[in-house]
């Protein structure tokens, strides 16, 4: 397999740019236009009026259904070599009617290719056309009857002329990657390919694509676009990757089969944008490949390639220039937190499960026969929820409610929050007392409440003890904690319960630094709200931004609530507690896991004890100095 490389470079940038051109983001757009039947001309036309609206929404790849150009209706048309040639015909008009725009697209074309007539995609970058990909599984059932007219595509790739243009890549294994971003790496399979057992995008994303593209013709029927949905995102999540579909539009519908198009823009699970059938036949979004090629480094059984040409693919070298622009991508404020409420009520509801169920397997390793939650220097709603916890794992035990206490120190520093407390422990039948309070279980079991903020801050109000503690909140950010209340109070029927709940999730708790703080010293004291560290959290473990990414991330998620150079200034004190006070999560005690982000070894995240946070506190330093220019 060999290399092929154009050599179109891309325009001066005169930005400072750190890290990657537009941090990694690539505009990715899919139009589904209203061809019509064996016109190549006019929908040539029409694709051309898509393109010139998506580069000026700054897309830089662009997806067109399969066989576009003539309809994928034009059934024994097809034999008319009057129309295979006026559509390959089109297909050069096209290409060098788009020479200026700085785009990759793909576009639907039947060609006859040495006698025989294949469905293929023809790959476009700046007037060249980079390469003929065809079609592999060819369907010839139900509604379609593909192998009438269409050949499978060889894997093999050969040179072909095609539109004029010479030695042009033919064949299934292609790659096209940008040399200036090689995180972007482009694949594509047409239709069918996607619905077989052995989908050709496995191998493609194998070899190395991060964004698969199938054009299609998929008709409409009753919840096939739910199913198409989860197929699309499914194949993201299972391949690591930006998978973008779009069906053909409206007019390839006869009257006895309806195709009304579908846009479907997801990146490893989650959809990013999408059209649904019979809608605009547009959508855009912008794909994170830097994030993409991240995942897969964090999964050992992903096996990709060492190249393209060692996985037995044909690449092709384009240069294309990515600047930044505002992002088509939608960027939450709370990233722990499920956007749709349905998902939040099961997350919360799943998350409590887990937490009693992991404490009862406690109780059980430790003989215990009570349980006393440490309410000492902590937040309420973490208190409270480790409470409910408690009477919930005390619940599975067999043991009485009576056997679970809230241990409050005895200067009793702040009544107003004893007072909350007091008003749940009696609503679930507990008691709060002080330390001095003489235990009465034989085998006591230890709750910490600490969330994962505190623990990630190391502002923590009392020590962790290994052997002794179960660190129930210990996988939970704490923006999250007051929802997983909320969802209690509104799912109860206990009135008790409910009333307790309202004052403790109404209860502000800022995140403050310990009184006798070691790293106030070296200026680390300025803590953000809660839920701008749980930003910082989130992009700091599990998708692993350099500063100026997530510092990009955070404009977009809290817009104009928090200027740029106070979320710079919470981003250095974050960055210096994580790392200086790594040692005080070395070794955490027991806690459920239930989320995807953990602090230590037995949560999937190793880190050594005193690594030096020079390169990110650096990175944060030269973000402020371009505020400051």
């Amino acid at each position: 397999m060999s290399i092929t490389s154009t050599s179109t470079p891309p325009s001066a940038s005169t930005r400072t740019t750190i890290g990657l051109p537009n941090d990694g983001f690539v505009p990715v757009a899919t139009i589904s236009p209203a061809s019509t039947v064996a016109d190549p001309a006019h929908n040539a036309d029409l694709c051309y009026q898509g393109l010139r609206r998506a580069a000026g929404l700054g897309a830089k790849v662009v997806v067109f259904p399969e066989v576009v150009l003539t309809s994928y209706i034009a059934d024994d048309l097809l034999y008319h070599g009057i129309l295979l040639e006026s559509a390959e015909r089109e297909l050069g008009r096209l290409a060098a009617r788009t020479a200026d725009l700085d785009v990759l697209f793909s576009v639907g074309v039947p060609l006859c290719i040495n006698g025989k007539i294949y469905n293929t995609v023809a790959v476009c970058h700046r007037g060249r056309i980079l390469g003929v990909v065809p079609k592999t599984f060819i369907p010839t059932y139900g509604v379609d009857f593909e192998g009438r007219w269409f050949n499978s595509g060889p894997t093999d790739v050969t040179d072909i002329t095609v539109a004029d243009q010479t030695h042009v890549p033919f064949g299934s294994h292609q790659l096209f990657r940008c040399r200036q971003m090689p995180q972007l790496c482009v694949g594509y399979e047409i239709c069918e390919d996607i619905w077989s057992p052995q989908p050709p995008s496995i191998r493609l994303a194998l070899a190395g694509a991060t964004i698969i593209c199938n054009g299609s013709a998929s008709n409409a029927s009753l919840e096939k676009d739910i199913y198409r949905r989860g197929l699309i995102s499914g194949q993201s999540a299972r391949l690591l990757c930006c998978y973008a579909y779009c069906s053909s539009g409206q007019g390839d519908s006869t009257s006895d089969v309806t195709v009304g198009g579908q846009e479907i823009i997801a990146e490893n699970g989650a959809v990013l944008a999408q059209a649904r059938p019979f809608g605009e036949g547009f959508a855009i979004a912008d794909v994170d490949v830097e994030s993409l090629w991240g995942a897969r480094r964090g999964m050992s059984s992903f096996k990709v390639a060492a190249s393209a040409q060692a996985a037995g693919y044909h690449e092709t070298l384009f240069d294309m220039d990515v600047p930044e622009h505002p992002l088509h991508r939608p960027v939450s404020p709370q990233p722990f937190v499920p956007a749709e409420p349905r998902d939040r009520d099961d997350c919360c509801d799943l998350a409590l499960t887990m937490q009693a169920h992991g404490m009862l397997a406690f109780l059980h390793n430790r003989g215990a026969d009570g349980i006393t939650v440490l309410a000492e220097d902590t937040a309420v709603a973490d208190a409270a929820l480790a409470l409910l916890v408690a009477v919930r794992a005390a619940d599975l035990a067999g043991l009485p409610r009576t056997a679970v206490h809230m241990r409050f120190p005895g200067e009793r520093p702040n009544d107003h929050a004893k007072t909350l407390l007091d008003s749940l422990a009696a609503a679930v039948g507990c008691t709060i007392f002080d330390t001095a309070h003489p235990q009465d279980a034989t085998a006591e079991a230890l709750v910490n409440p600490a969330d994962m903020t505190e623990l990630a801050l190391g502002i923590s109000g009392f020590p962790l003890d290994l052997t002794m503690q179960y660190a129930v909140n210990s996988q939970l950010v704490r923006s999250f904690v007051p929802l997983m209340l909320a969802h209690v109070a509104k799912t109860t029927d206990d009135e008790r319960l409910h009333a307790a709940l309202g004052p403790i999730i109404a209860h502000d708790a800022p995140l403050h630094v310990p009184e006798h703080d070691r790293y106030a010293a070296q200026g680390f004291t300025d803590i953000a709200p809660v839920e701008v560290e749980d930003f910082f959290i989130d992009g700091f473990l599990r998708a692993q931004y350099r500063p100026a990414k997530s510092f990009r991330l955070a404009r977009c998620a809290f817009g104009s609530k928090y200027d740029g150079e106070r979320l710079l200034k919470w981003m250095r004190t974050f960055y210096g507690r994580f790392f200086a006070t790594q040692f005080m999560r070395h070794d955490l005690p027991d806690g459920p896991r239930i989320g995807s982000a953990g602090l230590d070894l037995r949560d999937g995240f190793m880190m050594p004890t005193y690594a030096q946070s020079t390169l990110w506190l650096d990175e944060v330093d030269a973000l402020l100095a371009q505020l400051d220019a």
